[in-house]
């Protein structure tokens, strides 16, 4: 019998998973790459990057990160061989990186399916993702589930490397691609490059949105793109109440 995998893309939706009758084991991408240092020479370097950003963004120590975070990327990077790999992500820039990063980890492993899965269709708001998903819809997007090819993995590891090395002029050209497997990839680089946060926030508290809930609100409403948690958008916050 084939091994199957499931990588989500954060704790929420992993037991989401667990609540459905999709089968196989579940591996949690437990990340926020979208920020924080991510430049090194090495995998072990790398660990030890994040481990200190980490520490220093959200006060974690960095035996936590390497308990709770490296651990379940150690996990990825053992799947046995001839396994389906489901790989659980939205389209927001906080769950593309990841994606990116997640895909580069499995991209010399070429006796390994990887499989793309989308979260159902909101036309109310595309970045809410997974996250308003039945346990039908969860098993009906990985029905609708897409086999990524060779020049998807190469897109992935090219938006990978230009991402870690902030290389926005090869963000922007690789995000012109179409591919099946990468959807609003043009949209989330633009927004990157060209929208800053700190001056959306800045702007909610100058107008006197001034308590963090409210604000939180406002960037999910107007930023979803960008698809931060309520510590991404607070560290933003709070900077900006510091410079005042």
């Amino acid at each position: 019998m084939k091994n199957i995998f499931h990588i989500a893309n954060g704790d929420f939706l992993a037991e989401d998973l667990r609540k459905t009758s999709i089968n196989g084991e579940i591996i949690v991408c437990r990340e926020a790459l979208v920020t924080g240092d991510l430049k090194a020479d090495s995998l072990k370097e790398f660990w030890e990057v994040r481990a200190k950003s980490i520490s220093e963004d959200y006060k974690v120590s960095k035996e936590s990160y390497y308990q709770k975070s490296v651990s379940e990327f150690e996990k990825i990077l053992n799947i046995p061989e001839g396994s389906d790999v489901n790989l659980w992500f939205e389209d927001d820039l906080f769950c593309q990186v990841n994606l990116w990063f997640c895909i580069s980890l499995l991209s010399n492993r070429k006796d390994l399916k990887l499989y793309r899965v989308f979260p159902k269709a909101n036309t109310e708001n595309h970045w809410k993702g997974f996250s308003d998903s039945e346990n039908s819809d969860l098993e009906e997007s990985l029905k609708s589930r897409v086999l990524l090819n060779e020049n998807d993995i190469e897109l992935a590891i090219n938006l990978w490397k230009a991402y870690q090395n902030n290389d926005l002029n090869s963000l922007k050209q690789l995000s012109e691609n179409q591919f099946i497997c990468f959807h609003f990839l043009n949209k989330v680089v633009d927004a990157y490059i060209n929208i800053k946060p700190e001056n959306f926030i800045k702007n909610q508290i100058e107008n006197d949105l001034t308590d963090f809930d409210s604000v939180f609100k406002k960037f999910q409403e107007e930023l979803g793109i960008f698809g931060f948690g309520d510590l991404q958008v607070k560290k933003i916050y709070e900077k900006v109440l510091n410079e005042k």
